[in-house]
């Protein structure tokens, strides 16, 4: 387990010699050199949940609201980032598949 501590506002310490570094709205892990090691991901704790485990939890937004919405993307992005970086890319590959039978499904619908 590593552990995470504060340097300054927006930039973090990490044991295993990373950092975690805040740019605009979104969070970046990087390595000692400053390359980027993964990211974006939308808060703070997700990026010291992918420094532990690897992994990138998916929480609950309130999509009523465009924040909302955006930060529900951006952990989305991040989860399907995290699993193919893993090695896992079912995910990705299934998100593409679904989206691919969506848009051909639309496309009959309308009779275009």
């Amino acid at each position: 387990m590593v552990t995470v501590k504060r340097i300054q506002a927006g930039q973090y310490s990490v044991s295993d010699g990373r950092f975690i570094i805040k740019s605009g709205s979104s969070w970046y892990v990087v390595n000692s050199e400053g390359e980027p090691n993964f990211g974006p991901v939308p808060t703070l704790g997700s990026a010291k949940e992918y420094v532990n485990t690897g992994l990138t939890p998916i929480g609950q937004h309130n999509l009523g609201s465009k924040h909302g919405r955006q930060q529900s993307k951006k952990e989305f992005n991040a989860y399907l980032a995290s699993e193919a970086k893993n090695g896992n890319n079912a995910p990705a590959i299934l998100w593409t598949i679904v989206m691919f039978a969506v848009c051909i499904f639309v496309l009959i619908v309308r009779g275009y």
